[in-house]
């Protein structure tokens, strides 16, 4: 058997070193910037862990792979959703978890922080020592996505929390190009109205577990896990990242002004009452348009339609209070 050689960098004992990705550009630079200040008070309430900063896209994904390899079972997230998205897909390689055991911690510190109102849990420093010390793990099931990249090239990942395809999709490339320099509710707001005013519905073909449901001129899509995002915005009140259900939302052919006098309504879930709102749930989805249409990814511009969605039931350990 050929030895392995031991890497000088790293513990020979990490069974509770938490290995930590940090985003240092997240919330608009605002992660990096009070960084040492959070570092310094984990290493004064005694919480062991190195940390690594993320330097380009997809770099998480690349750190989490050889930091599982290398032994670690602890890797924290430091950052937006879209940090926490990249940290899971680093849980993966050709499609196997690299370490089953491996526990999951968000320390959320983006612009929206929305995946962490689903797990029950806040996103302060004096929470996340709790968590660290104190959590329970958790089994949540996470969603395969097939898609077209930016690049136009077909592709796959995983993710966590909600995708969706439409005005939505569009806003967040939108608020991506613009920068996000409000809390997640005014950033989107701002980034909705500003797409709204040259916003056109679009004709989808939506298919649950093999039965067509859509086929007509619609607003949006949604696919969640999750049940929250855009800030805070209860799109699917009745999700579980638990349950081994994805939840699909359609959000009908909305007018301008409707979308307007119901979007303060979808931040405490009372769109659904909408006539022109409708709520599913499956396992399987599958999102097509003859248009061009934008897909948001955990809160990030990934791609565009078509899309395929599967869920996968109590995937990822994750530590929770």
């Amino acid at each position: 058997m050929r030895e392995r050689k031991e890497n000088p960098e790293i513990s020979k004992d990490l069974a509770n070193k938490i290995f930590t990705v940090v985003n240092p550009v997240s919330a608009n630079g605002r992660t990096g910037k009070n960084w040492p200040n959070i570092a310094d008070y984990l290493k004064k309430n005694n919480i062991d862990f190195v940390f690594r900063k993320s330097e380009y896209p997809e770099h998480a994904v690349s750190m989490v792979r050889k930091a599982l390899k290398d032994g670690y079972k602890y890797i924290m997230s430091v950052g937006g959703d879209g940090t926490a998205n990249e940290v899971v897909n680093g849980f993966f390689e050709n499609g196997n978890l690299i370490n089953p055991e491996a526990e999951l911690i968000i320390f959320s510190r983006g612009t929206g922080s929305d995946f962490i109102r689903s797990l029950g849990i806040g996103n302060s420093k004096k929470e996340i020592i709790e968590i660290i010390k104190n959590g329970r793990k958790k089994l949540i099931d996470i969603v395969k996505i097939d898609y077209i990249n930016n690049q136009n090239h077909k592709t796959w990942r995983y993710f966590l929390n909600i995708s969706d395809a439409g005005i939505g999709g569009e806003t967040v490339a939108r608020i991506e190009k613009g920068g996000k320099f409000f809390n997640g509710k005014l950033t989107y707001l701002l980034g909705i109205l500003k797409t709204l005013a040259f916003y056109k519905n679009k004709k989808f073909k939506v298919k649950i577990d093999d039965k067509e449901i859509v086929n007509d001129k619609v607003n949006s899509i949604v696919v969640a896990n999750g049940s929250h995002f855009a800030g805070g915005m209860n799109i699917a009140p009745g999700a579980r990242i638990d349950d081994g259900l994805l939840n699909l939302i359609v959000l009908g052919n909305l007018n301008k002004l409707e979308i307007i006098t119901n979007l303060y309504k979808a931040y405490s879930g009372r769109h659904l009452s909408h006539p022109k709102v409708n709520s599913y749930q499956g396992k399987d989805i599958e999102i097509s348009s003859e248009e061009k249409v934008y897909l948001n990814i955990d809160g990030e511009a990934a791609g565009k339609l078509p899309a395929h969605f599967k869920i996968i039931p109590k995937k990822i350990s994750i530590l929770i209070l």
